[in-house]
């Protein structure tokens, strides 16, 4: 694999996203509402496609207090990816933090385990970031 890290800076707008192939961590933090989603979650996707080529046991770690409808769009091709992973044998964890009464957050982690059987974990917290 070419790149086995990705990191792109949290904005207003934007998550977080840090990708560790060496250390098998992949993080995403903030909230995602991207003014051009194709182009920002596209260096995700093309960093996925490579990890794929040889997946190694990962955590994620979803620290997210808003998605909106193409960031949900993404986050799906996401988890689609490591599902694909998952399915090789490769161990996937995921790791759903969302804040105390966001009820909005919780079901979308739980939409998400519905739809991709992976290890789940939702963790409770009074601030995410």
């Amino acid at each position: 694999m070419g790149t086995k890290r990705l990191h792109i800076d949290r904005t207003e707008t934007s998550p977080g996203i840090d990708l560790d192939l060496e250390q098998g961590n992949f993080t995403f933090v903030g909230r995602s509402l991207p003014p051009n989603s194709e182009q920002f979650f596209g260096r995700v996707h093309r960093w996925l496609d490579e990890y794929l080529k040889q997946p190694k046991p990962t955590t994620v770690d979803i620290r997210m207090d808003y998605l909106d409808t193409s960031s949900s769009k993404h986050f799906y091709r996401i988890f689609d990816r490591l599902h694909t992973a998952h399915e090789r044998g490769v161990p996937v964890k995921v790791n759903w933090h969302y804040e105390t009464g966001d009820e909005e957050m919780i079901e979308t982690g739980k939409d998400l385990q519905g739809l991709f059987d992976l290890d789940f974990s939702f963790i409770e917290e009074q601030e995410l970031f």
